[in-house]
């Protein structure tokens, strides 16, 4: 699959479908898989941390979640098909364990949600084996909880911790799953829950997502906030770029 450099970040320019195919393959083949979907929050949380970026730059597959990393790539002039969010990715590796019969580990999220969450996916994919369910309210020095993760012997993981903590996690449990799916998904529990809605279709197809998201959660406009610094950072590498080149 080819790779999109956004701001120091590579992406991996796929379709959701693209996406979907190649981790189908990896998890036949029993080959390990860090998926990291990063959105433009992601992307300059990187830029600021060296530490972080390191953690990305280890993911074997990035996807890009939202549309402003997919206007990014188009304004650097090396476009990426379309945007590849972590709750669509979820739904659908979902339907694929349930399909196969595989083992499903959650973790994250506040102790309601993920007990609402386990029961929303047990009942929607009942062939699936929910090997373990547990909170994001752990410390990442805590051994134990990466322990009680790798015995459950999961074929896919995915951690409702928000960014760093959950690829932290992930990175952390690499070692002791070799073999598994690990996949950061920042809030999906709580829309898989029903605790939040996703925008619209309208507003999604209209990439208004954002708007949904802070008319619903007015706290979050500090957050919004890097977007603008986002494109700001995009416009600035593209100048370079340009200039580099005459």
């Amino acid at each position: 699959m080819k790779k999109i450099e956004v701001l120091g970040v590579t992406f991996d320019a796929g379709t959701k479908q693209a996406v979907l195919a190649q981790l189908a393959g990896r998890l036949a083949a029993r080959q390990g898989t860090f998926v990291v979907t990063a959105n433009p929050e992601i992307v300059m949380k990187a830029r600021r941390d060296s530490d972080f970026a390191a953690l990305v730059k280890q993911a074997d597959l990035v996807t890009a979640d939202g549309i402003g990393v997919v206007q990014g790539a188009a304004m650097l002039g090396r476009p990426l098909p379309e945007r590849v969010t972590g709750y669509d990715l979820l739904v659908d590796l979902l339907g694929l364990a349930n399909e196969k019969h595989l083992r499903v580990f959650l973790i994250g999220a506040k102790s309601e949600v993920i007990a609402q969450t386990a029961a929303k996916v047990q009942a929607t994919y009942p062939q699936l084996v929910l090997a373990g369910a547990r909170d994001g309210y752990f410390d990442l020095t805590d051994t134990s909880v990466i322990d009680a993760v790798a015995s459950a012997r999961p074929d896919m993981v995915f951690a409702a911790l928000g960014a760093p903590k959950q690829e932290q996690f992930l990175t952390q449990l690499r070692a002791q799953l070799p073999h598994a799916l690990l996949m950061g998904v920042g809030g999906s529990f709580d829309v898989l829950a029903g605790v939040a809605k996703r925008a619209p279709g309208w507003m999604q197809h209209a990439h208004l997502e954002w708007l949904y998201r802070l008319i619903k959660q007015p706290s979050r406009l500090g957050r919004m906030m890097v977007l603008p610094q986002f494109v700001f950072a995009v416009r600035k590498q593209r100048r370079a770029e340009r200039q580099a080149h005459k």
